[in-house]
């Protein structure tokens, strides 16, 4: 969802709530969470930065994760009136661990690069500094080309990944769904829609 402050003002009520929420809401997170979690061939993902929110949830479904010493993974679902997003519910939980996995969750707790790392969260930290994007942009590349390279074949790859994938399938459905649907009436109750109003107000500073 990210936190998008403009919902407080934006958001319809009455009879169109429901409407506009599931076209909305709904719709897009179902729609991109299965999308990532669906995704036959291998996703590399590099983190250069902090990843927040429900990105920080899609993350989870990467094949291999790189990232920088100053990357954190924040999902602040509880602190905004929400609850997990896009699979965070299980394949954060799994990538995680549950330890770190309830601490990014349940508490909004940022998780540091080294802690990412120690978890198994990240495959590898570069050491790049900040304004080095194309620095750090070469040295995954470079790795995905050394250890994913012609010696290794393409439909044996997939053809792993999908056996891997195959178990959390079902489970994956019904929890995205699951998601989706408790969001919904987070937001038919207006309990997001008041936080992203304090936030915007001044009234409540967003803990980084």
């Amino acid at each position: 969802s990210g936190a998008d402050v403009s919902i407080a003002r934006a958001s319809p009520s009455g009879p169109e709530a429901h409407k506009h929420w599931l076209q909305s809401f709904v719709a897009f997170n179902l729609n991109i969470t299965q999308a990532f979690y669906t995704h036959p061939k291998i996703l590399v993902v590099g983190l250069n930065g902090p990843v927040i929110g429900l990105s920080a949830a899609l993350v989870s479904f990467a094949d291999f994760v790189y990232a920088t010493p100053a990357t954190f993974l924040l999902t602040p679902f509880s602190s905004l009136g929400l609850v997990a997003e896009g699979g965070a519910s299980r394949a954060l939980v799994q990538r995680l661990g549950v330890s770190k996995a309830n601490e990014a969750l349940i508490m909004s707790k940022r998780i540091s690069a080294e802690e990412l790392l120690h978890t198994g969260f990240v495959n590898k930290v570069f050491e790049t500094g900040k304004g080095e994007d194309a620095e750090f942009r070469e040295l995954v590349l470079r790795e995905v080309d050394e250890r994913l390279g012609e010696h290794l074949i393409g439909d044996s790859l997939t053809g792993i990944k999908a056996l891997i994938r195959r178990p959390d399938m079902d489970a994956m459905d019904k929890q995205n769904s699951q998601e989706v649907f408790a969001g919904l009436e987070r937001f038919m109750r207006g309990i997001p829609q008041e936080e992203f109003r304090k936030i915007a107000s001044g009234e409540k500073r967003h803990k980084l």
